[in-house]
């Protein structure tokens, strides 16, 4: 890296490397989609999240699973909450729930630590969002009481949310 930044060559099909340092302080994984835009002469490269890029349909499911069963619902994709009904909307997450993304079997917990401001101490249950066997995000319902059914819930959500955001 010089004082311009990284300097790379553009091979004969277009592509480009990222460099190594750079992809894991911006925690870019193998595989993992970015988005490439365009200003003046400038290209801006971004990380794609499928679970941000439906925020109106996370809302509504959020909102409504919210206000029927009376209980706390958040929504995240890999790196930030997407939708809460606590107002902690577009905060980063912490890495020990976005490790949960990568889990196949729900998880029930008495306490979470969402990041360095959010912690909560309550039944929560966590669920992965898995969409074309990739984790793209997690659901966390909390509850006063501890039930099976909430349990249920929280897969119920993570499967209508993966079924609406087809990654194929």
């Amino acid at each position: 890296m010089n004082e311009n930044g990284y300097i790379r060559k553009i091979d004969e099909l277009g592509r480009i490397v990222i460099p190594k340092e750079l992809r894991q302080r911006l925690k870019i994984q193998d595989g993992e989609i970015l988005i490439i835009n365009h200003t003046d002469k400038k290209i801006n490269l971004s990380k794609y999240s499928y679970i941000g890029n439906n925020e109106n349909f996370i809302v509504k499911v959020g909102d409504k699973v919210s206000f029927l069963m009376n209980i706390e619902v958040i929504i995240t994709d890999l790196e930030n909450i997407i939708y809460s009904s606590k107002n902690y909307s577009n905060k980063k997450i912490s890495t020990e729930i976005s490790t949960y993304s990568k889990n196949r079997e729900g998880a029930v917990v008495s306490d979470l630590i969402i990041n360095d401001e959010i912690k909560i101490f309550d039944n929560i249950y966590i669920e992965s969002i898995i969409s074309n066997s990739i984790g793209i995000g997690v659901v966390i319902l909390v509850s006063e009481k501890k039930s099976e059914n909430i349990q249920k819930l929280c897969k119920l959500i993570a499967e209508i949310i993966s079924f609406h955001i087809d990654i194929t």
